[in-house]
């Protein structure tokens, strides 16, 4: 017997097999188109119980002093930060005026702050200072003048003396602001804030949902434009 011969069963074979495998993807093909014509598309809609309770985030609370723009706004950026978080600071400086200025100002977006106090103490007495502040309408000039004048990291900088000292300069009511940081139910809101953005997948700062959406870090300007963009389209 020749080599040919012997090589010419096994080319048959071959030719048997491509020839299965041509049939078996004809017939998925066909089963496929089928039932992409048959099943109806259905609404998106949003299985994932995390990317539900984003979407309950908005507080929406008429007087909220931890918040910028209009109740009514059709989208809310719920920013998770840290006071002593430099990227914080970076978005806080840069990123945040331009989307005060392009949406907040023009009642398209409504900003609304949590806490994410998990660099150390000094985080939250920050945070805590930042809503005894805010408890005479100041939480937003506080909020500015932390991340203006940054402390470094845990370095014992910052002390219930040093931040009362800011309440003065901004003409804060001192005896009442002092007697606000202690009060344990801003603790506890502190505290809140956090857990909430752990149940939500934050898991660092800075952090933001907007609609069932989670971004992380302090990203371009353009990468929020974005998103935001995307949201006004569906709240329309």
């Amino acid at each position: 017997m020749t080599d040919t011969q012997e090589r010419r069963p096994s080319r048959t074979r071959l030719l048997i097999g491509a020839g299965i495998v041509l049939v078996v993807l004809v017939v998925l093909a066909l089963v496929t188109v089928s039932t992409s014509r048959s099943t109806p598309t259905a609404a998106p809609t949003s299985s994932d119980p995390v990317a539900q309770a984003r979407l309950d985030v908005p507080r929406r609370q008429e007087g909220d002093p931890l918040a910028l723009g209009r109740v009514d706004a059709p989208v809310v950026i719920a920013e998770w930060g840290d006071f002593q978080c430099p990227f914080c600071r970076l978005y806080s400086t840069t990123t945040e005026p331009a989307l005060i200025r392009q949406y907040v100002d023009s009642g398209q977006v409504r900003i609304e702050w949590h806490d994410f106090a998990y660099l150390g103490p000094e985080s939250v007495l920050e945070a805590r200072a930042a809503r005894a502040a805010g408890r005479q309408g100041q939480f937003w000039p506080f909020h500015g003048a932390l991340y203006t004048d940054q402390a470094p990291e845990n370095r014992g900088e910052v002390t219930e003396a040093s931040l009362t000292a800011l309440a003065a300069r901004l003409g804060l009511d001192v005896p009442r602001f002092r007697a606000d940081l202690a009060d344990p139910r801003i603790a506890d809101d502190v505290a809140a804030d956090q857990q909430l953005g752990s149940r939500l997948g934050v898991g660092g700062v800075p952090s933001f949902v907007v609609g069932d959406q989670l971004i992380f870090g302090a990203q371009p300007l353009p990468t929020f434009q974005q998103a935001i963009d995307a949201a006004l389209a569906r709240a329309r």
